[in-house]
């Protein structure tokens, strides 16, 4: 199995339109989108960025073969005084590929696509605490705890709280 990793294509948003929502669909816990909100959407954000290679909102994928089995997105905050942040976001590996190192990968080359963006200084994220796997990749891949977000989701009676990550340029 030989998997690589490259920022998505326009030709690729129709994958990414089917792993973006088998994500939601599987782990609604992790994610703060809804999976039949986004479903019913002719055109999901994402797919817009990829179509137009809109270059401050990436997604990067992990391929196999020519099959997409993971994401990892990037989003520049748009406002001025903030461009020098992005965020990392819409993190997902297909099970069948999980504990083969490919989310950490994956992540670690959206990183570099990120940072060379030169105005680009830091970048954030946010995941679930329960999802023991995903802090563990982030905690690997240089991020570091800046806050908690307690009850940042809510499902059903349920809540689930946020870590808060940062990455600095130059820590890579």
């Amino acid at each position: 199995m030989k998997i690589s990793y490259r920022r998505l294509e326009p030709e690729d948003s129709k994958a990414y339109r089917i792993i973006r929502l088998e994500c939601l669909e599987k782990h609604p816990e992790n994610f703060g989108s809804i999976f039949r909100e986004e479903k019913n959407k002719p055109k999901l954000a994402f797919e817009t960025f990829i179509e137009e290679k809109a270059p401050d909102n990436f997604i990067f994928g992990a391929f196999d073969e020519d099959k997409l089995i993971g994401i990892c997105g990037f989003a520049r905050e748009p406002k001025k005084k903030t461009r020098h942040i992005g965020t990392i976001i819409q993190v997902y590996v297909k099970l069948e590929y999980s504990g083969k190192g490919i989310g950490l990968e994956l992540l670690n080359a959206a990183k570099k696509e990120a940072f060379k963006l030169p105005e680009i200084e830091q970048l954030m994220l946010g995941v679930v605490v329960s999802n023991k796997s995903a802090n563990v990749i982030y905690e690997k891949a240089g991020f570091q705890q800046y806050g908690l977000h307690k009850r940042y989701f809510k499902e059903g009676d349920k809540y689930f709280d946020q870590r808060l990550m940062i990455l600095y340029r130059g820590k890579l």
